[in-house]
């Protein structure tokens, strides 16, 4: 009877030894995703800091963007291309180079119409604006990593709040009424605020729902977009066009 316990004793022993050290390992490959995402973000992030630069320093690039209003076209369509490519063709995300090649395609393209956009505004508001948005994305994810609430369940939410947002905005096309404009920056602004959010928690996992670690690259693509559309909402909010 004593050796029989014995060995249920080791036995138990062993599989808690087993449990431990896979959840260590599945931490460890977490964490070295969470490292990669974040990293891609700060590349995306100086990309888009050096044309936002240009686009307020350099007298000659400023009048070559401002002057060319259909490369801002041609580039928003090259980056969007980018962005709906996994869902024709999920597997170009997750295979090394090609993902390598379409985030920086897609980086690029996206910056330069950042920096379109910016330089229609005097540097002051434009560093106001991006001081401001990063006060609120690192409020926003130390929230989203120490809150116990689960956002992750939420997207479908978020979806529906983004689309009426975007049907909305249609309607200052034709209306431009300056209470509506108003909320719906509002409105922007707190869904891409949810996003980022919903977006941080996925990335970090030990929610309901986690990117793959394979979906690096998608992962960073959505919180870029998140910070970036932040950002530009908060410019239009807090400044006056030039």
């Amino acid at each position: 009877m004593e050796n029989n316990e014995e060995a249920n004793e080791l036995l138990l022993s062993k599989d808690a030894n087993e449990i431990l050290e896979n959840q260590f390992i599945e931490h460890s490959i977490r964490q070295a995703f969470i490292t990669k995402v974040y990293t891609i973000i700060l590349f995306q992030l100086s990309i888009t800091s050096c044309f936002i630069i240009l686009s307020l320093y350099s007298p000659l690039y400023i009048q070559i963007v401002q002057n060319s209003t259909l490369l801002y076209y041609l580039f928003f369509f090259i980056a969007l291309t980018c962005v709906l490519i996994p869902i024709c063709k999920p597997k170009l995300y997750t295979t090394v180079p090609s993902n390598y090649i379409l985030l920086i395609i897609f980086t690029m393209s996206f910056s330069y119409n950042i920096s379109y956009i910016t330089s229609f505004y005097s540097p002051n508001s434009v560093l106001f604006a991006v001081c401001l948005t990063f006060v609120c994305v690192i409020t926003l994810t130390l929230y989203a990593k120490y809150t116990s609430k689960d956002f992750t369940i939420y997207g479908g939410v978020l979806y529906v709040f983004l689309t009426c947002i975007i049907f909305g905005s249609l309607f200052l096309i034709f209306f431009d009424v300056k209470v509506f404009n108003f909320v719906i920056t509002v409105c922007i602004l707190v869904c891409f605020s949810g996003y980022i959010i919903y977006d941080t928690q996925l990335i970090l996992g030990n929610r309901s729902r986690e990117f793959s670690i394979d979906d690096y690259i998608l992962a960073a693509i959505n919180l870029y977009l998140d910070i970036i559309n932040l950002f530009l909402e908060i410019l239009r909010l807090t400044s006056n066009r030039n």
